[in-house]
């Protein structure tokens, strides 16, 4: 049977917004105002706590919560969203359609071959959604029409057989249908009020009340017949656009921005095993003519970061004739890899891999069970390294660190040599948990480098091991 995932981002517009903004918090009441309904269709969860509700309008939004932060929705910026979006998942998987400005499905049944199981498959795909931050509802079925409408309802299940499939449309309002309100009303005459009355109806009772259209909608919806759809494929250059939350004045203040269009821009080149020596910045501003940034490197580069050190020199130098409202990132010029380039590969043991690993790893451990190391804020070295995220504060790294650090330090019971030392560090007198240590690399005869310490009563006791 074919399967379809469908992807309905229902705050589209928020998550392309939230990760950016700067001196912001989770807890800031933010809302996106539709100005044509002059009604609320998006919400975090803090103006939710403020008793805002969707469809509400800009004046009772402003009554219930005035220091609520508005972004104002706009369709091309979703539509953007996602095909970034789209970009990001077509490694992974090649049958993509983008249905509206704010969905997209994904054909999963084609793609067992590669990844050995749905649960994989899946758990791949989500995590490369989750990393862009972007929440939405979900539901699989044989085909797209069945999927969207289980989506809409919030299934939030991969169902694969077909009975389960079925039970669960039984019970979805005909309103999360793509049926309109004349076919609704006469559906309703007839006695129909559910999709699981409909989905019994025979095709020749169908034909005597309903247009053509509605038909092939209908046949579509059961799984009966499967409609043509056009296949997402990445445009043959690159262009990526966004909308600022607040008008820039300072230039430097572009830098976050800038940086994540590059960011982007790298996860576009490394899939197509391309690079580029030159790419364009325009920036929108209030009242003025775009401004052009062109940025030039001397060598070719496909890592961001490389990109952002050249992006900031320029930054440096310019001036805004008016406040920024936009930024669009534009490359055509691609270079294809040469030999001696090392630059793709340099911080790469391949893409696919990782998230297929990722994948894997979910699928046979649970959730909860996967967890990825990266650096602690502290400068002990038994909390250098965590294991839960820790949001978007600042890390500390330190070259001494050991390779693999122990859980607990053990007795030094091998003749050594001191080769570095001694180091002390002294810290964590503001949490009442002061501790004071001088630590020194030593060298066993096997040439084992390990970083030990001596306590106050002059033992030596190994607190972690070099590679």
């Amino acid at each position: 049977m074919m399967l379809w995932a469908y992807l309905h981002c229902y705050q589209l517009t928020l998550d392309t917004y939230t990760p950016l903004q700067q001196g912001g918090s989770a807890d800031e009441p933010t809302v996106v105002y539709h100005e044509n309904s002059n009604s609320v269709v998006q919400m975090n969860a803090a103006a939710k706590q403020h008793g805002i509700e969707l469809g509400f309008g800009l004046a009772q939004t402003a009554a219930l919560c005035p220091q609520a932060h508005i972004i104002k929705y706009d369709k091309d910026v979703e539509k953007q969203a996602l095909l970034s979006l789209a970009h990001q998942l077509y490694p992974l998987a090649s049958d993509i359609v983008i249905n509206t400005e704010h969905s997209l499905a994904i054909r999963l049944d084609n793609l067992l071959q590669y990844y050995g199981g749905y649960d994989v498959l899946w758990n791949t795909l989500t995590h490369e959604i989750n990393q862009q931050g972007i929440h939405y509802h979900y539901a699989t079925a044989w085909g797209i029409e069945a999927a969207r409408v289980l989506a809409k309802s919030q299934i939030n299940q991969m169902l694969r057989e077909r009975t389960a499939i079925t039970k669960c449309l039984a019970h979805c309002k005909l309103s999360y249908t793509d049926l309109d309100s004349k076919a609704l009303n006469a559906l309703e005459k007839v006695g129909i009020t559910s999709i699981g009355q409909l989905l019994t109806m025979p095709v020749h009772e169908l034909g005597r009340r309903f247009t053509n259209d509605t038909i092939r909608y209908l046949t579509a919806l059961r799984g009966e017949t499967f409609p043509t759809r056009t296949l997402f494929r990445p445009s043959s250059t690159f262009k990526q656009h966004t909308v600022l939350p607040f008008e820039v004045e300072n230039s430097q203040h572009l830098l976050p921005y800038m940086g994540k269009l590059l960011d982007t821009l790298s996860h576009y080149l490394r899939a197509r095993n391309l690079t580029t020596s030159s790419l364009c910045f325009e920036i929108q501003l209030r009242e003025a003519e775009q401004q052009v940034m062109p940025v030039s490197a001397a060598t070719p580069f496909t890592c961001a970061t490389a990109w952002l050190d050249l992006v900031s020199l320029k930054v440096e130098r310019l001036v805004l004739q008016q406040p920024a409202i936009a930024l669009t990132l534009l490359c055509e010029d691609f270079e294809p890899i040469e030999k001696d380039t090392n630059d793709l590969f340099s911080d790469r043991f391949t893409h696919l891999a990782q998230k297929q690993l990722i994948g894997r790893l979910k699928a046979k451990l649970g959730e909860q069970s996967t967890q990825l190391p990266a650096l602690g804020n502290s400068h002990i070295f038994e909390k250098m390294t965590v294991y839960q995220a820790q949001g978007n504060g600042q890390s500390y790294g330190f070259d001494a660190a050991p390779t693999f650090l122990l859980d607990h330090p053990k007795p030094l019971s091998v003749a050594s040599r001191v080769c570095f030392g001694p180091l002390r560090l002294q810290t964590g007198w503001w949490e009442e948990n002061t501790q004071k240590q001088d630590y020194f690399i030593a060298q066993t005869p096997q040439g084992v480098r390990l970083l030990v310490f001596k306590d106050t009563e002059s033992k030596w006791w190994v607190q972690g091991v070099y590679s």
